[in-house]
């Protein structure tokens, strides 16, 4: 078998996975149009994509202590500082997506991780990792990361509550777990690839 084809095998058998229970869900007819379907479709694809990659760049940061580039101890400063802004940011991030809306939120979201990620990379290659202050340099970065992060788990919820009817939210929620373990796959996997 080509490296690369067994590289991208556990992503085929999760999709291959995903299309068999899809398949056999149970149809429940909600009138829903084939139009209304197939645009709900071309909306969630993204924006699910997208959260995939969020969640890729929430544990990018594993990738970066086992290669030992930062301690254990490091990792737990930077890791905690993170989820703390992560679970208190929520309260300011859910009115805030009540107001601007979920499409504006996601894109928020994605922008902010993107550009917090890329500063971490850039602090890679730049050294900042063997600084006395790597805490407080990549804590704040982190933290920065972690703040849009809420924002995108927030915005997904309201853009996609208003798409699936409340008999269809069970499939919603095995979609929304899918997704997550989709960016999991590519941080732990793919983030090892791209550090090598």
């Amino acid at each position: 078998m080509p490296l690369w084809l067994s590289e991208l095998m556990p992503i085929l058998l999760l999709l291959a996975a995903v299309g068999i229970v899809y398949w056999r869900l149970p149809r429940i007819d909600l009138g829903h149009s084939d139009a209304f379907l197939k645009r709900r479709v071309t909306n969630w694809l993204p924006l699910g994509m997208t959260y995939a990659f969020l969640y890729f760049g929430r544990y990018n940061l594993t990738a970066v202590m086992n290669a030992k580039i930062i301690t254990g101890e490091q990792f737990g400063l930077i890791f905690g500082a993170g989820a703390a802004v992560y679970g208190v940011s929520f309260v300011v991030n859910g009115p805030l997506c009540d107001r601007l809306g979920g499409r504006k939120t996601i894109l928020i979201a994605a922008f902010g991780a993107g550009i917090c990620n890329a500063l971490m990379g850039l602090g890679f290659i730049l050294g900042w990792t063997s600084s006395d202050h790597v805490v407080l340099i990549y804590s704040l970065l982190y933290g920065g990361n972690m703040y849009f992060q809420s924002f995108g788990a927030v915005s997904i919820v309201k853009v996609n509550s208003a798409w699936f009817h409340i008999n269809e939210r069970g499939v919603f929620a095995g979609i929304f777990g899918i997704l997550i373990s989709l960016g999991i796959y590519f941080a732990f996997d793919w983030g090892h690839q791209i550090l090598a």
